[in-house]
């Protein structure tokens, strides 16, 4: 692998590392429970992209298997999470 391009991929693993840590700044710190769960969905995507990038950077295809799996679970826990904070605005409108 060309020089240039493991800088590139090292640079890009920086670069999603930190959005990783700006997705969960915002999951935790909210306010509202939509920004919670923007969060970790792009935490979700971030850590599904690092995968991506490192199984290039080290060539290591079964690490793309690895990063198909994480999508998916990810992808569910937004699904689970959304239908959740579905549920409870439903609950608040009721109650007004």
């Amino acid at each position: 692998m060309p020089e240039i391009l493991k800088i590139f991929l090292q640079i890009t693993l920086f670069l999603l590392a930190a959005g990783i840590v700006f997705g969960l700044v915002r999951a935790i710190a909210g306010p509202r429970r939509a920004d919670r769960i923007l969060g970790i969905n792009m935490t979700g995507s971030l850590g599904t992209a690092a995968i991506a990038v490192s199984a290039v950077l080290f060539s290591e295809p079964w690490l793309l298997d690895v990063c198909l799996v994480y999508c998916l679970i990810s992808f569910l826990a937004v699904v689970v999470l959304a239908k959740v904070h579905i549920e409870q605005k439903q609950e608040d409108a009721a109650h007004d």
